[in-house]
């Protein structure tokens, strides 16, 4: 550990000190990114995935879910940030990403989940877990 360090720790209390605005925002949006990467990497060859709707459809999902409107995050970006992450998408790929993305709004397939569904798997684990 460094001198500086040492001193900073015994001068400052680093956890009395959150971050603010458009640091939040960012550390929100990469903290949502490492999620998101985790759960993508449960699928196998996602490369062959890249230009597939069905997955698009899936991701943006995830992101309606994760992603609440308090948190000012641009979903859409959110979406082409990690597919750019994921597979090193060019310009052009991008904006095919973009128009595929925008489609799957205009047509409303881009949904969270029912509250119905929620509640009903809700009560099934807490019944399962007095059995």
């Amino acid at each position: 550990m460094s001198e500086s360090q040492t001193r900073l720790e015994q001068k400052v209390d680093l956890n009395l000190l959150k971050p603010k605005h458009s640091l939040k925002k960012s550390q929100l949006s990469n903290d949502l990114l490492v999620v998101l990467k985790a759960r993508v990497a449960e699928h196998p060859s996602t490369y062959q995935l890249k230009l597939c709707q069905e997955f698009l459809l899936y991701v943006t999902k995830i992101v309606e879910e994760l992603v609440k409107k308090s948190d000012g995050i641009n979903k859409k970006e959110l979406v082409k940030d990690l597919f750019k992450q994921l597979f090193n998408l060019q310009p052009p790929e991008l904006l095919v990403l973009d128009s595929a993305i925008q489609f799957l709004f205009d047509n409303k397939l881009i949904c969270k989940v029912a509250r119905s569904k929620k509640v009903v798997r809700f009560l099934k684990k807490k019944v399962s877990c007095l059995f």
